[in-house]
């Protein structure tokens, strides 16, 4: 009955696990993509809407165009006509920017009705700004045309003496004198001319001011119904903006909700595909029912990756990488222990899973360090041909498995230069990465060559070559940017970030880069790299070498208030024999390193009660029993800040 009990317990476990995977690895994917795409969300939401802050700037071009007119008919400077044609040209301009951007055809017809009332409003201010005072100027000017018209001098005209006759002719007649008669004095013809010339100007200058004010007046209120008019509009569009902004903040947050059920269940199913795996390997661990707690911890920790976004990245570090880096750390323990070669694919087929998310996690990590120019390069000499061996080594397996060949091209290049080779790695790794990715044939080269080179400092270039699909020549310029691949459909294969943080640590060490590609023919990413010119001393003393250590019978002091890492860090040391002591708290790990010797403490930097860099500098001041012994730090996270804290406390 037992065997058959077994028989039957064996099969259930053989179909189980190969179902348990498959639908891991599928609700994996659907986690991860999930998770890309609340990424993507969160950074867009991040953004400032862009159509608010034009819309704004097309109300503040208005205002300023009927101050410039306003101000014109005081006093009719063509600055100012200048000042007012530049806000509509800026305010015509801004509003077709903005159709660009919609998609939805009604918005696209409200802005550009809303071109149209500011087109025609401009037109009815210009109108407005025409009616001064030239009529009256015009009727004084016609009035002192008509006054010149009138004579401005009397004209005398005199009678002149006839000849003298003689003296009987002076008897005959009378002697006649000289006459002068002045004309007619026309003074008061003038000025009743005058008068009603003026009286004239008068009735033409009221009635023509009349004729003003009444189109001023119908200006002004067609004006003010235009202005009325594209108020209203641009408060409809400004709403319809909050609306969309206030979708994308719905759809972020129900996303953020989906992504994290999602989540939880994809690490219950791990856990159970962990959890069947122990069971069939009962005979040779008799002590694995204690990881079941710890897979129990790890998913609860990882129902908690809900997390606003503000502090996304930020606990991400730690609540997403520890559990994730101690499912893999149980794995590779399990992967040592004696198994069938099915189960040993099923663990492969975890770890490479784990491994994939703590690498999507380094890269979103590494982003928001770079980003916050939080990240300072290393300085030390280091073998240059040696560290991209070790890059093309990491490839190997997966190359040969697509019949892919790895070649490597290293022309005279110095061998030791000064400068961070874990940088370089991490460049040429993400290069490599994703050549083999888009490469289905053929072969994929590395190759390092010298560019420039004095007694000082020596470029380096360093290309990888594939005979991939080729990247299209407008895609070229986006790769480099966050999240961003040659086609949407390539969303599969990864999140747009390992090229990205490619391109910034690059820019730290004042590099460039080159591409070319073309479709069905491959691509090839040079990195120009300036260095030092390293010397073989330098290097003699960078490369320490490393001491034979020998853990048997030491007495270790191991304090996390993790319980999984702790049961991890006691898998790992099982092996060596030693004398392990463990503490789920600071208080407890004060306590036994006050009242015990330990050969080696190692202490995680965040516990209740006592943090690991307090218990430190408190036994190194107290010179008690462990105040020389060597003390570790423990943590999911490390930072500058950390490193410079961990060294100023004591480990």
């Amino acid at each position: 009955m037992k065997i058959i009990n077994r028989r039957t317990l064996a099969w259930t476990i053989n179909i189980a696990l190969p179902i348990t995977t498959v639908i891991i690895m599928i609700m994996g994917y659907k986690a991860y993509s999930k998770l890309d795409q609340m990424v993507i969300e969160l950074e867009e939401s991040a953004q400032p809407n862009y159509n608010l802050i034009v819309l704004n700037e097309v109300s503040f071009y208005i205002n300023e165009m009927e101050r410039s007119i306003d101000t014109y008919r005081n006093d009719p400077k063509p600055g100012l006509l200048k000042t007012f044609n530049g806000a509509l040209d800026e305010s015509l301009y801004l509003i077709d920017s903005l159709k660009g951007t919609i998609e939805d055809e009604r918005v696209i017809g409200m802005y550009d009705s809303l071109a149209s009332l500011v087109n025609q409003w401009a037109k009815v201010q210009t109108q407005i700004g025409a009616l001064n005072s030239d009529i009256l100027e015009s009727t004084l000017d016609d009035l002192a045309k008509k006054i010149e018209s009138i004579p401005q001098a009397i004209e005398e005209d005199t009678i002149e003496e006839e000849p003298k006759k003689g003296f009987f002719g002076r008897l005959l007649t009378r002697k006649n004198k000289a006459d002068t008669v002045a004309a007619v004095n026309p003074s008061e013809r003038i000025h009743k001319e005058i008068l009603e010339e003026l009286s004239n100007a008068k009735s033409a200058s009221t009635r023509q001011d009349d004729e003003m004010r009444n189109r001023l007046s119908y200006l002004q209120t067609e004006s003010a119904e235009l202005q009325d008019s594209i108020v209203y509009l641009i408060n409809e569009l400004e709403n319809i903006e909050l609306e969309n902004d206030q979708k994308n903040v719905l759809g972020a947050e129900a996303m953020a909700k989906d992504t994290n059920q999602e989540i939880v269940v994809f690490s219950t199913l791990t856990s159970i595909l962990l959890l069947i795996t122990i069971v069939t390997q009962i005979n040779y661990l008799t002590r694995n029912k204690k990881y079941q707690n710890a897979l129990r911890l790890a998913k609860r920790n990882a129902e908690d990756l809900a997390l606003a976004k503000e502090r996304f990245l930020a606990n991400m570090s730690h609540e997403i990488r520890t559990p994730m880096n101690a499912i893999a750390g149980f794995t590779n323990q399990l992967l040592k222990t004696e198994m069938s070669p099915e189960q040993r694919d099923q663990l492969e087929v975890v770890k490479n899973s784990s491994d994939h998310l703590i690498h999507l996690l380094n890269d979103i990590l590494d982003l928001s360090k770079l980003q916050a120019n939080k990240v300072e390069l290393e300085q030390e000499v280091f073998d240059v041909k040696a560290t991209l061996f070790d890059v093309i080594r990491i490839f190997e397996d997966k190359a040969s498995t697509k019949g892919i060949k790895l070649r490597t091209e290293f022309e005279s290049v110095p061998k030791y230069v000064n400068g961070d080779p874990h940088r370089l790695r991490q460049m040429v790794t993400n290069l490599v990465h994703n050549a083999l990715k888009y490469t289905d044939e053929g072969s994929i080269t590395l190759s390092a060559s010298i560019q420039e080179k004095n007694a000082k400092d020596v470029t380096l270039r360093i290309s990888v070559r594939d005979t991939g699909v080729g990247i299209p020549k407008d895609k070229q310029h986006k790769i480099f940017e966050e999240f961003e691949q040659a086609s949407t459909s390539d969303q599969r294969k990864g999140t747009g970030l390992g090229l990205a943080i490619t391109n910034m640590i690059l820019h730290l060490h004042h590099g460039d880069l080159e591409i070319q590609s073309e479709e069905g023919v491959g691509t090839e990413i040079s990195l120009i790299i300036p260095y030092k010119v390293g010397k073989l001393d330098e290097a003699q003393k960078s490369a320490k070498p490393a001491k034979e250590i020998h853990l048997k019978d030491l007495k270790i002091l191991i304090a996390d208030d993790e319980p999984f890492n702790l049961k991890l860090l006691e898998a790992v040391f099982k092996s060596h024999e030693v004398e392990l002591i463990s503490a789920n708290d600071g208080t407890k790990a004060l306590e036994a390193l006050q009242t015990e010797k330990f050969d080696l403490a190692i202490l995680d930097v965040k516990m209740p009660g006592y943090s690991g860099f307090e218990i430190v500098d408190k036994i190194r001041k107290t010179k008690g029993l462990n105040s020389k012994s060597p003390m570790m730090a423990l943590t999911a996270t490390i930072s500058n800040y950390e490193r410079e804290l961990s060294k100023d406390s004591g480990f």
